[in-house]
C-alpha cells in the first residue's frame, strides 16, 4: 500500500516508525513549501526520494492509495478538506480541529474515508477494558484529568483523549450537572467536575490541571475495580488486604487486592502498532475492527465543548467553539 504523508512536526517521529513497520510505503512527504524541518525528517526515515519540496499540494497529487494528515491543529481541517476530493482514505490526527462549529460545517460524500487518529483507543490496556465494560452489568466510573497546562485549548487538544476513551468504553453520556471554575485574570478555564450518565453508568469527570496526578479512568462494578492509571497500565482489583496496626504503624490499612495487571507495549508510541495495522486494513476494504470515524471524533468534540460551556465563557476570547 502506498500512502501520502503529510506533516513535519515531532508527532512524526512516532507516525513514521509505525507506517514502516506495518509495511505501508511512504511515497510522497511534504509539509509546508520547501519546508526544511520536512527535509530533515524525510532524510531521518530514509524517505528522501518521496520528499515533496512544494509540499502538502503535491502530496496530495501524487498516485496514492491514501494519506496520512499529521500536521498543526491550525492547518488540519483544510488540508482535510483537500484530500477527501480524492475519495481515497486518510488517517487524521485528532481533533481535526478546535472548534466544533467548523468540523460541523465540513461536508463531503466521502466523510466515511476519515479515519481519526485517536491512538489510545488502540492501547492493547483499553481494548482489554472495553471488553470488560462491554460485558459488566453498569456501576460508576471516575475520569481523572490533570494537564500539565491548565486552560480551555489544552483541554480541548489535550483532554479531547480522555474524553474520546470515557466514550469508547463506555458509551455515549449525558451531562446531567457541571461546576466549572474560571481564571478572571488569565480569562481562561482553571478547572471543573462534571456528574454525567448513560443507561449504565453514573460517571464522574475531573480536570484539574497542574496538580500531581496522573490521568486515570476507574470503573468500578459489583465487588470488582477496572483501573486505568496512567492510562498506559491496567490493574484488576477484587478484595480487600487488611493489615493490622504495629508498632511501627499503628493504624490499620486496608489495601486493595490487586488479581491481575497489564503495561501497555513501548516498542513504538503506545497505541500506533496496532492504529496503524488497523488503518493498513482500512486502506485495503474501506473498515477495520478498530477506528475512529470522522461522525465518532464529531461527537467527541462536541462532548468537549459541552463540558465547559457556561454563560461566563462567553466573555472570555479564548472560548470560541
Amino acid at each position: 500500500m502506498k500512502i501520502g504523508y503529510i506533516g513535519s512536526g515531532p508527532i512524526s517521529n512516532f507516525h513514521i516508525p509505525a507506517i514502516q513497520s506495518n509495511d505501508i510505503n511512504i511515497v510522497a512527504i511534504g509539509s509546508k513549501n520547501k519546508s526544511q524541518r520536512c527535509y530533515e525528517i524525510a532524510k531521518k526515515f530514509d524517505l528522501t526520494s518521496a520528499y515533496c519540496p512544494e509540499g502538502w499540494e503535491e502530496v496530495i497529487n501524487k498516485e496514492v492509495d491514501g494519506y496520512c494528515i499529521c500536521i498543526d491543529t491550525s492547518h488540519t481541517q483544510k488540508i482535510l478538506e483537500k484530500c477527501l476530493k480524492k475519495n481515497k482514505p486518510i488517517l487524521v490526527e485528532k481533533p481535526i480541529t478546535w472548534k466544533y462549529s467548523e468540523l460541523n460545517k465540513l461536508e463531503s460524500k466521502f466523510l466515511s474515508n476519515v479515519f481519526v487518529a485517536y491512538n489510545r483507543r488502540f492501547y492493547n490496556v483499553v481494548q482489554t477494558l472495553k471488553k470488560k465494560c462491554d460485558s459488566l452489568k453498569g456501576g460508576t466510573i471516575n475520569v481523572n484529568i490533570p494537564d500539565s497546562i491548565s486552560g480551555i485549548r489544552q483541554f480541548i487538544v489535550n483532554g479531547c483523549h480522555m474524553v474520546d476513551l470515557l466514550r469508547y468504553v463506555a458509551g455515549d453520556f449525558e451531562i446531567i450537572a457541571k461546576s466549572i471554575n474560571f481564571s478572571q485574570e488569565k480569562k481562561d478555564l482553571n478547572y471543573f467536575s462534571a456528574l454525567c450518565k448513560n443507561n449504565k453508568w453514573i460517571i464522574s469527570l475531573n480536570a484539574h490541571s497542574c496538580i500531581p496526578a496522573n490521568f486515570s479512568l476507574t470503573v468500578n462494578s459489583g465487588e470488582e475495580v477496572f483501573e486505568l492509571k496512567p492510562i498506559e497500565q491496567i490493574n484488576f482489583y477484587r478484595g480487600l488486604r487488611i493489615l493490622e496496626p504495629t508498632a511501627e504503624v499503628p493504624i490499620r490499612k486496608y489495601i486493595p487486592n490487586i488479581i491481575d495487571s497489564q503495561i501497555e507495549s513501548t516498542v513504538l508510541k503506545p497505541g500506533f502498532d496496532l492504529m496503524y495495522r488497523n488503518f493498513k486494513q482500512f486502506l485495503n476494504c474501506g473498515s477495520s475492527d478498530i477506528y475512529c470515524s470522522f461522525e465518532d471524533a464529531k461527537k467527541t468534540l462536541k462532548t468537549c465543548w459541552d463540558l465547559i460551556d457556561s454563560n461566563e465563557t462567553s466573555n472570555f476570547t479564548e472560548f470560541d467553539k
